[in-house]
């Protein structure tokens, strides 16, 4: 699981469906995603999501590599942070 912060200023509000849609956008068929979740927390979204990886390592590393791709790309995401649980 990896938690995604939104910026401290007041901006866009995105849904959880709505973040789940822009991860789906930015994962590669190469990062073998297969299941993307997310639930919303009192300041977060919490997202988990699952891999065809063969390590849990790996799959940490490509769960990074698609949020860190979608806050990159997306407008709606600019200025929202990657932490860990």
């Amino acid at each position: 699981m990896i938690v995604l912060r939104p910026p401290e200023s007041p901006g866009i509000h995105l849904s959880v469906s709505e973040i789940v849609d822009l991860l789906w956008l930015n994962a590669a068929l190469s990062d073998g995603v297969k299941h993307i979740h997310a639930r919303a927390g009192a300041d977060c979204v919490e997202v988990g999501v699952f891999t065809v990886a063969s390590e849990q390592s790996i799959s940490d590393y490509i769960v990074r590599k698609v949020c860190g791709r979608a806050i990159h790309n997306v407008p709606a995401l600019r200025g929202w942070s990657i932490h860990r649980p």
